[in-house]
């Protein structure tokens, strides 16, 4: 069995890169509604929580609908490549080991060579990532 090793400081990266993304989408939007430079820099210096709040919220959904299609789609790649070049020989994308459905390649990694264990490794990934977007578009309406 593997162990499940978490990289802290890859997550921390990954949470100030989101902090620093919410903050650039608050600067642009007040500067959208703003008429002027200095009626946003004084808009900005008397952001309310409630305000904050509406920004993080908005930033969260634009990154959800930017990050879902780009999931949706390394899926479909990987998945694809698992069933071209992944299977073992001898295995069809239509036989009775897969139960006539080549979606079952995700839960036989028996009928998987290395480089398919590696593809259905990254399918899977994008369907847990893609579960937590859900999740989180759930939570937030």
């Amino acid at each position: 069995m593997r162990q499940i090793n978490v990289d802290w400081f890859r997550l921390f990266r990954y949470s100030l890169l989101f902090i620093a993304f919410s903050a650039v989408v608050t600067i642009v939007m007040l500067l959208y509604f703003s008429t002027s430079l200095d009626e946003a820099l004084r808009k900005g210096l008397m952001l309310t929580l409630e305000e904050l709040e509406i920004s993080f919220e908005l930033s969260l959904t634009l990154f959800i609908y930017i990050s879902f299609p780009l999931l949706l789609f390394r899926f479909m790649y990987y998945f694809s490549k698992m069933l071209y070049r992944g299977r073992l020989e001898g295995v069809s994308m239509f036989s009775y080991k897969t139960l006539f459905n080549p979606m079952n390649f995700l839960l036989f990694p028996s009928l998987l060579n290395p480089d398919g264990l590696l593809y259905r490794r990254r399918c899977l990934l994008a369907l847990l990532l893609m579960i937590l977007i859900y999740l989180i578009i759930i939570l937030i309406t």
